[in-house]
């Protein structure tokens, strides 16, 4: 399949999540495994030139804040993270606007764990269904969700409303990623990808 390149706007908080953030370039980055399958470009994105995870990993971001054009953005992904470790800056008022933007323009936000919250402080949430994280010891995440006016799902690991995505933790990030290709790239590429990671369902 040709075509334009789709690209995703990965932004990274001081103490993301590892395996969340290493799960949106991991899948997307299947897609390059065939010539045939349309290009997908994973930029990541953050306040720092170095931003460093809960569990060890350090990135330098592809961009800074300031270089962002969210117009050019299919999608934003938000990993969730560990306050304790830095991640309240996820909650800064420069990333709900890049939220709101790339969801107005008609793009996809998708989140793990506790990356939900920082877009519930949006207002986008309000009368939708989203989940989060239920386990912190010193957050209480649910009362969040529902205090931004989300209707909280706790029967499914993965939740989806208005091209929002959200997840209860860690595990469910492979799931987020493969559903939020489905909706960019299509149902039949995401079974092929799913394939080739011998990951079928």
């Amino acid at each position: 399949m040709s075509g334009k390149t789709t690209k995703i706007l990965l932004f990274l908080a001081q103490g993301f999540e590892d395996l969340e953030a290493v799960a949106t370039l991991d899948v997307f980055g299947w897609t390059q495994y065939r010539e045939h399958l349309r290009k997908v470009s994973v930029t990541t994105a953050g306040f720092h030139k170095e931003v460093k995870s809960r569990f060890g990993i350090t990135i330098s971001p592809d961009l800074l804040y300031p270089e962002i054009n969210p117009q050019d953005y299919q999608a934003l992904v938000l990993p969730g993270g560990f306050h304790s470790h830095g991640f309240n800056e996820a909650y800064d008022a420069r990333i709900q606007e890049l939220a709101l933007k790339i969801h107005e323009n008609g793009g996809y936000i998708a989140t793990m764990c506790v990356g939900i919250l920082p877009i519930a402080d949006t207002g986008l949430l309000t009368g939708k269904q989203a989940t989060t994280y239920p386990h912190s010891r010193y957050h209480d995440n649910i009362g969040r969700l529902r205090q931004a006016g989300a209707q909280v799902v706790n029967d499914r690991h993965v939740v989806m409303d208005d091209r929002i995505i959200s997840c209860d933790g860690p595990a469910s990030s492979l799931e987020v990623i493969f559903l939020l290709m489905e909706c960019l790239l299509g149902r039949d590429t995401t079974k092929e990808v799913r394939r080739y990671m011998i990951y079928d369902q």
